[in-house]
C-alpha cells in the first residue's frame, strides 16, 4: 500500500506543474483496497478555502448485471493499435497475472532507452500501476512508476488525441484515453459508471469487458504525464476470480455480485480543530438489488449524490467547501434504496 500513497503523490506532483482553470486543488488520487479509505489531510493551511460545492452529474450507460462464464468472443482488432511482443490482444491481457521480470520488460517497452527497475518481487498485474526502484535524488523522466502495459500498444496518432483531449464528455473519448493509459484496447468495453469533476479535474469510470469477466477503474486528470500523454491511473479485477487483493469488501464471497469498494481523498486549511474543504473520488459496487444511489456527506455540509446502476455499479468525483471537526475527518458514504432505506454503509 506504500506504493498506492507514492502514485498519489506523483499525480499531486504533476497536478502541481500548472494552475488549474478554477483552482488548484493540491489533492489528487488517493487509493486504497479492500474498502480502507487512504485518507490524508493536505497542506494545512494552505487549502483553499470558501469553495463552492462541485455536483457534476454522474452519465450513465445500460451494464451488465452480473459476470456471466461465456467464453470472450474474439473482437476485430482494432487498428488504433498494434501489438506487443508476447503479450496477448484484448481482454485477455487485462489483470493478466505475470512475473516480476515480465512486468519490467513491459515497462521498459513502454519507455524505450529507459531500463528502471521496478520495486517488489514476485507476481505483478497487468493494467496496475507499480513503483520504480528509485533510490534518494535519482531523476527520472518517465515519473516514478509504471502502468503495466497488457498487449494493445496504442498508436502515436491515438495518444495524440488523448493528449488534446485529457478530460473528455463522451463515454468513448474516456475509454480511448483509458486504453492509452492502460495499453488495453478498452473502447468496446461497457461503461457502467462515470462521474466527472472540472474544478476537481479528475473523472472516473467502471467499465466491464466484452464478457462479463473483468472490470477496470480508470481514472483521468486534467494533466499530462511526464512523458506527455494522459496522466492517470487503471485497475483490473477478474470478476470470477476475486481474491484478497481485489477491493471486496469480504473476500470470502464468491458469489457473482459482492459487495466491492475504494476510495481516497484529502482535505485541508484547519484552524483551532475546524476543517474546510474535502475531496475524494472513488468507484465501487453494490451487492443489494434494492440500491439506487450512493450518497456523500462530511460534516454538516450538503449531500452529493450519484446514480448506482443496475448491476450495483457506482463511481464518484467529489468536492466540498464544508465544515468538519479535525477529530471527526471521516465522511459518510453509504448507499439506499428508493426509499431512502441504507443498504448498506461503505464509510
Amino acid at each position: 500500500m506504500d506504493d498506492v500513497r507514492e502514485i498519489s503523490a506523483e499525480l499531486q506532483r504533476i497536478a502541481g506543474s500548472e494552475p488549474m482553470d478554477d483552482f488548484d486543488t493540491a489533492a489528487l488520487l488517493a487509493r486504497g483496497r479492500r474498502g480502507r479509505r487512504r485518507r490524508k489531510l493536505l497542506g494545512l493551511g494552505g487549502a483553499v478555502a470558501g469553495v463552492a460545492v462541485v455536483a457534476v452529474a454522474a452519465s450513465l450507460l445500460p451494464n451488465l448485471a452480473t459476470a456471466n462464464k461465456q467464453p470472450a468472443v474474439a473482437a476485430p482488432q482494432n487498428s488504433d493499435f498494434g501489438p506487443v511482443p508476447g503479450v496477448p490482444r484484448g481482454e485477455a491481457a487485462a489483470d493478466q497475472r505475470i512475473t516480476h521480470e515480465e512486468a519490467e520488460r513491459r515497462c521498459n517497452l513502454r519507455t524505450p532507452g529507459v531500463t528502471q527497475k521496478l520495486r517488489g518481487t514476485g507476481t505483478a498485474r497487468s493494467g496496475h500501476a507499480q513503483m520504480y526502484d528509485l533510490k534518494n535524488g535519482t531523476r527520472v523522466t518517465n515519473g516514478s512508476y509504471c502502468i503495466i502495459p497488457g498487449g494493445d500498444k496504442p498508436s502515436a496518432e491515438l495518444v495524440a488525441a488523448a493528449a488534446k483531449d485529457l478530460l473528455p464528455q463522451s463515454a468513448a473519448d474516456k475509454l480511448r484515453n483509458c486504453s492509452v493509459i492502460a495499453w488495453v484496447d478498452l473502447t468496446n468495453w461497457q461503461v457502467v459508471a462515470s462521474d466527472q469533476s472540472k474544478a476537481l479535474g479528475s473523472a472516473a469510470l467502471v467499465a466491464i469487458s466484452p464478457s462479463g469477466r473483468k472490470v477496470v477503474d480508470c481514472e483521468l486528470t486534467s494533466r499530462k504525464s511526464p512523458l506527455g500523454d494522459p496522466a492517470g491511473s487503471t485497475s483490473f479485477a477478474t470478476l470470477t476470480n476475486l481474491d484478497s487483493n481485489d477491493p471486496t469488501l469480504d473476500p470470502e464471497v464468491r458469489s457473482g455480485r459482492t459487495d466491492m469498494y475504494v476510495a481516497g481523498g484529502g482535505g485541508g486549511e484547519c484552524v483551532a480543530g475546524t476543517c474546510h474543504s474535502w475531496n475524494m473520488t472513488g468507484w465501487g459496487r453494490v451487492a443489494s438489488k434494492a440500491a439506487t444511489t450512493v450518497r456523500l456527506r462530511i460534516g454538516t455540509g450538503p449531500v452529493y449524490q450519484v446514480p448506482v446502476s443496475r448491476g450495483g455499479w457506482f463511481a464518484f468525483t467529489w468536492l466540498t467547501s464544508s465544515t468538519y471537526d479535525l477529530k471527526k475527518p471521516n465522511p459518510r458514504v453509504a448507499a439506499y434504496d428508493a426509499n431512502g432505506k441504507i443498504v448498506k454503509v461503505f464509510q
